[in-house]
């Protein structure tokens, strides 16, 4: 009896990942570009998408691969969910095929099922919390413009927002707004408001200031910890809003830290842990595991 194959997919805004599965177990993986269709546009996504579900499916056909599970970044609104799934489903019409956000699949790596919360920072930020009843709730990932509060880009924002202030003599020049203008490549006012706006705004390369501004927090920069301190409370309160959302209020609930951010024990980690322990006692902290496998356990129960 052949065994069934699903495919799960992990696309974010800088990698995406593909996944084949038989039955539990991962049998070939792929990667790709960023796949965010509120970055790239739903087209250029889902192309994305498909070739690097097709390079893990190898010799795997649309007749073979019994379900297809892609959590994509930038997929929150149900219409570019759809818009998605259709143009997949339409080049795996034999598939049942579903699209959701990528919080979903990270909560389900780390929890494979019933209650729990997880809450991801990457280039942008988002809590979810199961109730255990099979409803979700969620707090954040509204995109670099009106939230994200916590994550690598809204890390990378404040630190270039120290910047302009030190243009404008309002804040001391020293090593945190020395390595934005070296990142940016700017030396003056002029130069960095071109820098961010004379094109479309490239988040990703704000977003990658942040690895460094929290090492430089974990150093003792006192500029670099404020930002990193005022991250950590937002996404404590991310996690917060999501478990009074679902009134998680079991002796234990397992929170898990995921994203790019969060996936080293760092100075942010270590201070959203804290954080979280003070409003939530009840909390117990698991480890955050692989969203591909999460949208592989997704893709599997259909």
């Amino acid at each position: 009896m052949r065994i069934a194959s699903v495919v799960g997919v992990d696309a974010g805004a800088t990698k995406t990942l593909a996944a084949l599965a038989h039955d539990e177990r991962i049998v070939r993986r792929a990667q790709g570009p960023g796949a965010n269709p509120t970055i790239v546009g739903v087209d250029a996504a889902a192309d994305v998408i498909l070739r690097t579900i097709r390079e893990a499916s190898g010799t795997e056909t649309s007749e073979t691969i019994a379900a297809i599970y892609a959590g994509v970044a930038g997929a929150g609104s149900p219409e570019v969910a759809r818009d998605l799934e259709a143009i997949i489903r339409a080049a795996y019409p034999s598939s049942n095929v579903r699209v959701g956000d990528d919080v979903e699949i990270a909560l389900r790596a780390a929890i494979p099922d019933g209650l729990g919360i997880v809450i991801v920072a990457g280039t942008g930020s988002i809590a979810l919390a199961s109730d255990g009843g099979g409803n979700l709730h969620r707090a954040g990932g509204f995109g670099y413009l009106l939230g994200d509060e916590g994550s690598a880009g809204w890390i990378g924002f404040e630190a270039v927002r120290l910047l302009s202030r030190v243009y404008d003599g309002r804040a001391r020049d020293e090593e945190t707004s020395r390595l934005v203008a070296r990142h940016l490549g700017v030396t003056d006012r002029p130069s960095l408001i071109r820098a961010v706006y004379a094109e479309r705004v490239d988040v990703a390369n704000i977003a990658a200031l942040a690895p460094s501004i929290i090492a430089f927090a974990g150093k003792g920069n006192r500029a670099s910890k404020a930002i990193v301190e005022r991250a950590g409370d937002e996404l404590a309160q991310l996690v917060v809003d999501v478990a009074s959302a679902a009134h998680l209020t079991e002796p234990t609930t397992k929170v898990a830290l995921s994203g790019g951010l969060l996936h080293e024990e760092n100075l942010l980690a270590a201070l959203l842990k804290t954080k979280i322990e003070s409003e939530l006692p009840n909390a117990v902290f698991v480890a955050g595991g692989d969203p591909v496998e999460g949208a592989v356990r997704l893709a599997k129960v259909g």
